[in-house]
């Protein structure tokens, strides 16, 4: 006799909602995949291949992540046994605090939950909404498959009208429900405006001695939006810098982005004053005077003999 997982597997396969199962099934064996104390301060925000959004619930926390951004990669697609997660979003856990009430009892939080048990008993549901439910499930051909798929079903639909009563209503992207006025959920959100920050970053990439008021005709945007998209371009081209870079286009394209002047407007002494002033502070003085010795300056041509000390 089949179990209730192969039952399971067959329907969501029968609804083409098998794959989508599998890979949102990390979710529940996430404190397996990258440990527990990972587990506790992240949770996974969505999932959309090659994609994956993670939230930590401090930014002590987002820079570790980031820094185990690898190795973490790897467990995940070593738990799908497949590579099929390239690139890892992090985000900030939003959260809402209820400022402490001496007038209010300590079992404040458990009354709050116990009033939220949804009796579907009470919640009717359309005759639209039963011929959708019936349209989903008709091709199942086992009954009792079919019958446990209905009830699964009406049930969620339940759960949904109970939601929109108490004043939750869908993002209007990707038709969540959700209790935050807002038109777009916290994913919808982030995915918005890491859009429209890659689309200000192509644009200083190209003009990268541009200013807010420059950038503003081609791609409309708010400065914090703008200075956002800058200060991450800095940081990547200063991390190269970091790492020993001596690429002319890095040094002048971090030089450029810094203080907003066009290429004619820089010297070469300038960008390497600059560029070295960023490398020495993070690499060690040994490190220093070879890149200095053997690659440092080689590109450079006709460089004052002060510079290279």
């Amino acid at each position: 006799m089949d179990t209730i997982d192969i039952y399971m597997a067959k329907g969501l396969s029968k609804l083409g909602l098998l794959e989508e199962f599998k890979l949102h099934s990390i979710t529940h064996h996430w404190k397996d995949v990258v440990g527990p104390v990972i587990a506790a301060h992240t949770r996974i925000i969505d999932i959309k291949p090659p994609h994956i959004i993670i939230s930590a619930d401090t930014s002590q926390w987002m820079q570790e992540i980031k820094m185990s951004q690898k190795r973490i990669l790897q467990h995940i697609n070593d738990y799908y046994k497949s590579e099929i997660i390239t690139d890892m979003r992090l985000i900030m856990h939003r959260q809402s605090y209820v400022k402490a009430n001496p007038q209010e009892p300590l079992d404040f939080e458990i009354k709050k939950k116990a009033n939220g048990f949804i009796n579907r008993g009470n919640i009717s549901i359309s005759d639209e909404d039963m011929e959708n439910i019936d349209t989903l499930v008709d091709n199942a051909k086992d009954k009792k498959l079919k019958d446990a798929f209905r009830t699964l079903l009406i049930n969620r639909r339940k759960k949904e009208i109970h939601l929109e009563k108490q004043g939750f209503h869908r993002c209007h992207r990707c038709h969540v429900l959700m209790e935050r006025n807002t038109t777009y959920c916290v994913s919808c959100e982030y995915d918005i405006a890491r859009a429209k920050i890659k689309r200000i970053k192509e644009y200083v990439r190209k003009y990268p001695y541009c200013k807010y008021n420059d950038c503003m005709p081609h791609v409309p945007c708010s400065f914090i939006e703008f200075a956002t998209a800058v200060r991450e371009l800095i940081y990547f081209y200063l991390d190269k810098i970091y790492k020993g870079s001596t690429s002319r286009n890095h040094m002048y394209m971090a030089a450029m982005l810094i203080t907003h002047k066009r290429p004619e407007e820089l010297t070469d002494q300038h960008v390497i004053n600059l560029c070295h002033k960023y490398r020495s502070k993070f690499l060690s003085e040994e490190k220093q005077k070879e890149i200095n010795a053997l690659r440092g300056f080689n590109e450079w041509e006709d460089i004052p003999e002060e510079i290279k000390e």
